[in-house]
Formats: C-alpha cells, sequence, structure tokens
C-alpha cells in the first residue's frame, strides 16, 4: 500500500528500531530485503545510505559496526527502564491484569524484537488481587482536567455487599469533591481532596473505586490554601504522616528496635520521617504518623519492636493484643 519512495526513510528508520540493537547490526543490503519483504517497496543502496545519514543528522543514535552494518543504539526507554515500569504496572493493584499486559507491550514495542520480554517470570500476575474499574486511566485524566480548569469533580463510589459483589455506596449518591493531588500509595491510587470541611479539610478517595465520573461545571475548586489549617500543607509531608492514608490523627511516637538489623523496617516506611538515635546502649526511631497507620505497622513489626510513647498507642496494642487472645481462646469449631 505504500506507494511512495519519498517514505523509504521512516520504513528505513522502523527497520532498524524493530530489527537493530547493540547486538545486532543490518548491512545495507539487509536492510533493502526488509523493507521489499514487508513493505514491498524496493530500495537502492544509494537511498539507504543517504536516509541513514539523514537520520543521523536528526540525532538518531545509528552506529556504524567496524564488521559493517548499522543498528539504533540509544531508544526511549531502555532495557532496564522498561522492566522497572512493567514490573511496576504488574505490582499495582489500581489497573486490571490485562491493562498491565497491554501496557507492558506497548512499552516493549519501544525496544527491538531480540530485547522484548515477555515477562513470564511475574506468575499469573492477571491473577492477583486487583481492581476491575476499567475507568481508572479515563477518571485519573478526567480529574487532572479538572485542576488545570479550576473545576470540582464528582463521581459514585463504589463498595461491597456481603456476598463481595460490588455495588454503589449510599445507593448511587454523588460525591462533589475539590481535586488536588492524586497520588499512588502501596500500589492504588488515591485522590487527596477537600469533601466538607465540618468532618477534615482534606480527606482521600480510592480512586479504582470511582465510577461515572464527571466535571461540575458550575463547582470551583476550593483553593488548598483556604482551608482551616491548610496554609503551609506539604503532599510529601502528608504522605510520609500517613503511610497507609487511613483516618486519624497524627502523632510523635517513639519505637524501640529490639534487632538493629531491622532498622530496614523503620526505614523503608517512613524514610527521613524517623530519626534514629541510641541511648543507653539501646536503638530508638521517632516517628511521626497518622496514629492508625502507625498501629497496623506495628503489628507487622511487633516482634522485633516496641512501643515507648505515646501511652494511647501503647494502649491500643494492649487491647488488641488482648482481643486476638481471647478470639482464639474460642473452642475450634
Amino acid at each position: 500500500m505504500i506507494a511512495n519512495k519519498k517514505a523509504s526513510i521512516l520504513l528505513i528508520l522502523k527497520v532498524l528500531q524493530e530489527y537493530s540493537d547493540e547486538e545486532h547490526f543490518l548491512t545495507q543490503q539487509d536492510i533493502i530485503e526488509k523493507v521489499s519483504e514487508i513493505y514491498g517497496i524496493e530500495l537502492e543502496r544509494k537511498s539507504v545510505a543517504f536516509s541513514i545519514s539523514l537520520l543521523q543528522e536528526l540525532e538518531y543514535d545509528i552506529n556504524k559496526s567496524p564488521r559493517g552494518g548499522y543498528a539504533l543504539l540509544a531508544r526511549d526507554f531502555d532495557n532496564s527502564e522498561i522492566r522497572f515500569i512493567v514490573d511496576a504496572l504488574f505490582s499495582s493493584k489500581s489497573i486490571s491484569g490485562k491493562q498491565a499486559a497491554t501496557l507492558s507491550n506497548k512499552l516493549n514495542s519501544c525496544l527491538s524484537r531480540y530485547q522484548r520480554r515477555d515477562y513470564k517470570y511475574i506468575y499469573k500476575s492477571e491473577d492477583i488481587s486487583r481492581t476491575d474499574n476499567k475507568e481508572v486511566f479515563y477518571t485519573l485524566e478526567l480529574i487532572e482536567e479538572a485542576k488545570r480548569r479550576g473545576k470540582r469533580v464528582s463521581f459514585q463510589y463504589q463498595s461491597f455487599d456481603k456476598e463481595g459483589k460490588t455495588v454503589l455506596r449510599k445507593d448511587g449518591f454523588r460525591y462533589i469533591v475539590s481535586p488536588y493531588y492524586s497520588v499512588n500509595s502501596n500500589g492504588r491510587y488515591y485522590l487527596i481532596c477537600n469533601y466538607r470541611e465540618k468532618y477534615r479539610p482534606i480527606t482521600w478517595f480510592r480512586i479504582d473505586f470511582m465510577t461515572n465520573p464527571k466535571i461540575e461545571e458550575e463547582w470551583p475548586i476550593k483553593p488548598l490554601q483556604s482551608l482551616e489549617g491548610m496554609g503551609g500543607f506539604s503532599i510529601s509531608k502528608y504522605l510520609n504522616e500517613n503511610i497507609y492514608l487511613l483516618d486519624g490523627e497524627v502523632i510523635n511516637a517513639t519505637i524501640e528496635i529490639e534487632n538493629p538489623e531491622h532498622v530496614v523496617f523503620v526505614k523503608d516506611w517512613f524514610g527521613e520521617n524517623a530519626k534514629l538515635y541510641s541511648k543507653d546502649d539501646k536503638l530508638y526511631a521517632d516517628i511521626r504518623s497518622n496514629e492508625s497507620a502507625l498501629f497496623y505497622w506495628y503489628m507487622q513489626y511487633s516482634e522485633t519492636l516496641r512501643i515507648v510513647s505515646p501511652q494511647s498507642l501503647i494502649d491500643r496494642v494492649k487491647a488488641e493484643a488482648e482481643r486476638i487472645l481471647k478470639k482464639h481462646e474460642k473452642e475450634p469449631i
């Protein structure tokens, strides 16, 4: 279908993208044969040489091998970058397995066919617990457009009934919010926004639980800085203090790290938000965090950590430990 030989420069570029890399160089004759085989266009060596020279002039990283042949080396993404992005896609619970596979295939197309990976090592990636909401990307785009235009967004919010089936919360009630930040936390997308000030100035909603989103043309966004207590708001500080994005107060806590090898658990989750120090030959960390998030985080690592303060968090852990003990003292069914 391609009859115009003036398109030869594009065809040569596509062949180089598909069939060449650091380990696979194509001679001029190889290129001529590939273009003929795939596109049905017959090229001359002189035309191939001129097109490659022009592509190099246009800053395409086409190198010539000392043994002869050409290869397109630099790509939009290199192998390691694509591997990292694809791993992140398959570990995210905010998109379906099918969406992750589709996106990984698109990313793979940036590489030569010899560099592409099928990612079979990600075992049953499409079967892990994920959202089945196909609107996630559309909702993210709509939220960004609303922010650019200074408008609020509305949506219905999904929940689950006793049988685990998806239902709409509050019989399909539409939430209207002022959107501020879309964030990815623990593999899920959240919208940080203002809903009703009488409860709290900012709150969050799971983006993959939103359905039927809409920009509210008549409702301008409330400026974040105008909300009570939000004058110096920092999204990075907010996320560091709310590692699980749970409701509750932010507290200052001190944790004793009984095994120094487990400092990694503290640094992995809290980073620079945890201040480490030694006292009386013991290792401690001062952490500022949402109390509920810190409680659930501590329950994962209670074997090797001990809460020193505040007393309210200690009491909460004790009460939970007693509740768990009583529950498991019951006779098995």
